[in-house]
This record gives C-alpha cells, sequence and structure tokens, in this order.
C-alpha cells in the first residue's frame, strides 16, 4: 500500500467512528498512538498517548508531511462530559511506551 491509500483509510475511519459517536451522543476523543519504531519522528512519538478532537487530528495529519510514512493510528477513546478519558489506564500506558521510547532514544535507559 502506498503512503496515499494508507492516509485515505486513516481519514475514513476517523469519519466514520466521528459520525458514530454524533449520532449516540458520545463524548469521544482521538487518542494518538504512535509506532515507536526506530523510523518514529519525535514530533510523531511526542504525541502518544494525547487526546484530540477529530479536526484535530486532521489539520495534524495535513500540516506539514506528517502523513508522509506516518505508521501512527488514532484509536477512539470515550470521555466523561469533562473531556476526561473513560479508561485513563490505557492511556497512561501509551505515555509510559512514550516515556520510555525517549529515553531509550536519548541514552538514558
Amino acid at each position: 500500500m502506498i503512503d496515499s491509500d494508507i492516509h485515505a483509510m486513516k481519514l475514513s475511519k476517523l469519519a466514520a467512528d466521528e459520525a458514530d459517536c454524533q449520532r449516540l451522543q458520545i463524548p469521544h476523543r482521538f487518542m494518538h498512538m504512535s509506532a515507536l519504531s526506530p523510523s518514529t519522528r519525535d514530533s510523531h512519538a511526542a504525541r502518544s498517548g494525547e487526546l484530540f478532537t477529530a479536526d484535530e487530528v486532521r489539520g495534524w495529519l495535513a500540516k506539514d508531511s506528517n502523513s508522509v510514512g506516518c505508521k501512527c493510528s488514532f484509536v477512539l477513546v470515550m470521555v466523561d462530559d469533562a473531556g476526561n478519558p473513560r479508561s485513563p489506564a490505557l492511556v497512561q500506558k501509551l505515555i509510559s511506551a512514550r516515556e520510555k521510547f525517549f529515553a531509550r532514544r536519548n541514552g538514558s535507559s
């Protein structure tokens, strides 16, 4: 698959998930999940475990060359009325993985 096909699939899934949540009136955000592979760009890894609106995800993907060669995914996360994840342990696991990734990359581990 080429980058443009992968990008189109990501946008299609994002739109479908967003439409379902809006139709069902489910408060939600999308969690950025970086591949955290050796070729991961720091700007992609830094977002791993963070929550964004669908518009924020689309805007980030459209900026610069973020979508080129991107192995990241965006996972639907239900949130409470204050925007806090209903599954904080999952979010924390990604944040911990991100911190370990940067520690290894910077030689601190």
